[in-house]
């Protein structure tokens, strides 16, 4: 869907420009006499571009990009103004202008820009990704270049840094943009689940095969399909999984019938596959066949200037999920959260604006809060002079990510109780009990991953895959745990839906 194009503009080179680049993209065009109109629109479906001339009656430019940005999360600002050098031009950007377009215009030059912003814009507001950095943007270039061809694509990211909404965007620029987009995660399910998820099974080919099913490259047929994780899958299922790539061919599981799939291929991973390749934990040929071109999404620390954008974005999608007021972050909080590491990435920083838009009893979270919340976090964000180390080993994320569960859940419970009772905040002693687990490791931490795994096997009736969605780790990750600590079992199945 385009996007619409808001002007707040005097001069009628710049309007009759903007008209020449708009309406034969199909983009329509919305005049503003002032701030207040544009501001009070509802924000439109494919998002919108607001071009402002920074010679209109206008009292301070920037501090209308401020506002748009705080009021919007899918429109982007483009300003008119007399030509300035790049490191000017770089300040209008840090301050929230999308694109500066120095007049007077060079129209050529100025219609593929706006093109460019157009399209931006249109994958952005498609896959409702939030974001305005040169590191999202090029990234998003490398999207729009590959869409609309049928090559594979390997996306690489940290965990939780987007690798999904990037495949949908992919999949709705491309020319199949209308039919399915599925996705399944490679490193949820042992090796013949995931031979069932992919390939679909004939009734009675397993036990508790009570019918037919279709797998994921049925279902995507003529569309999308994003293999999430793919380094986690076997070596046996990648030679299976090469086939249908190179043939396109496949049978259910306990099926004799050759199947026809016609699916573009998107993988994810968060792992080095070079090193896996090497290592023989990856074959080297179903490597280069998914990775004809490599996308890398950047970690949230490498683009701390969206964060104030996504802590919006999120705060207003809590309240409205949660039946919230809306909240806001004072700026010494706002800070704290650029300043903070985020190894978790969006997905951290999404939790950590739920718990504070739910659990904050004012319009305005203070910096105190975000302290408090961070510090559950185990990180040292409140410092932000101290050295944080952020390259830590596979296991030993997925350790914090289960540690945070369970420290956030004992208190969030404590905080709720808190408020049911009148009571007033706690005191900052509340998170005594952490520094001193912190101090006393390993043995400690042990106890409490131990502790986490038990609390979220019983919230969720030893329903493993749930539990291990709660943790926020793998479901193989959670059943090696279940077998360290003895906490019964260890078998695949055991527990599924």
């Amino acid at each position: 869907m385009n996007p619409v194009l808001w002007t707040l503009v005097q001069d009628t080179a710049i309007e009759q420009a903007l008209r020449e680049a708009a309406e034969p993209a199909g983009i329509e065009i919305r005049p503003f006499a002032n701030v207040a109109d544009a501001l009070s629109q509802p924000e439109p479906e494919g998002g919108a571009i607001l071009a402002i001339d920074a010679a209109a009656k206008l009292k301070n430019y920037l501090t209308v990009v401020r506002r748009v940005h705080r009021t919007f999360f899918f429109v982007d600002c483009v300003v008119f103004g007399p030509a300035r050098a790049a490191d000017q031009i770089e300040r209008e950007r840090a301050a929230g202008v999308d694109r500066y377009v120095p007049v007077p215009l060079d129209a050529e030059e100025f219609a593929v820009a706006f093109a460019e912003t157009a399209s931006l814009r249109r994958v952005k507001s498609a896959a409702r990704l939030v974001g305005r950095s040169p590191a999202v943007n090029e990234m998003l270039r490398t999207v729009l270049q590959v869409a609309p061809t049928e090559v594979p694509v390997l996306i690489e990211g940290e965990s939780g840094s987007g690798k999904e909404l990037t495949a949908r965007a992919i999949h709705l620029m491309s020319r199949r943009a209308d039919r399915p987009f599925d996705a399944v995660n490679c490193g949820s399910f042992a090796e013949g689940v995931l031979e069932s998820e992919l390939f679909g099974h004939e009734r009675g080919s397993f036990t508790g095969a009570v019918s037919r099913r279709e797998g994921v490259f049925e279902r995507a047929n003529r569309g999308t399909l994003l293999l999430d994780e793919v380094g986690e899958m076997s070596l046996n299922m990648q030679v299976k999984l090469l086939r249908v790539i190179e043939t396109g061919e496949f049978m259910r599981v306990g099926g004799s019938q050759r199947l026809h799939t016609d699916v573009r291929i998107v993988a994810a991973t968060n792992r080095e596959l070079e090193t896996a390749v090497e290592r023989g934990q990856f074959r080297a040929d179903l490597y280069y066949r998914l990775k004809v071109v490599r996308i890398r999404i950047p970690p949230l620390r490498a683009r701390t200037e969206d964060i104030p954008l996504l802590v919006h974005y999120f705060m207003a999608q809590a309240a409205r999920r949660h039946d919230k007021r809306a909240r806001s972050v004072e700026p010494q909080g706002m800070d704290l959260l650029v300043s903070y590491a985020w190894p978790g990435n969006v997905r951290e920083l999404a939790n950590v604006i739920d718990n504070l838009t739910i659990l904050s009893r004012e319009g305005t979270i203070g910096a105190a809060e975000v302290e408090h919340r961070l510090k559950e976090q185990g990180r040292t964000a409140a410092f932000p002079d101290l050295p944080v180390r952020v390259q830590r080993t596979r296991d030993e994320m997925e350790r914090d990510l289960i540690l945070n569960s369970l420290l956030s859940l004992h208190n969030d419970v404590r905080e709720i109780l808190r408020i049911a009772r009148g009571e007033a905040p706690a005191a900052p002693a509340r998170w005594r009990g952490y520094v001193e687990v912190a101090e006393d490791e390993p043995r400690n931490l042990e106890k409490l991953e131990r502790e986490a795994i038990r609390e979220a096997l019983a919230a969720n009736a030893g329903n493993r895959r749930k539990a291990a969605r709660q943790l926020g780790i793998s479901e193989r990750t959670l059943y090696r745990r279940i077998r360290e600590y003895g906490l019964g079992g260890g078998g695949r199945e055991a527990g599924r839906d």
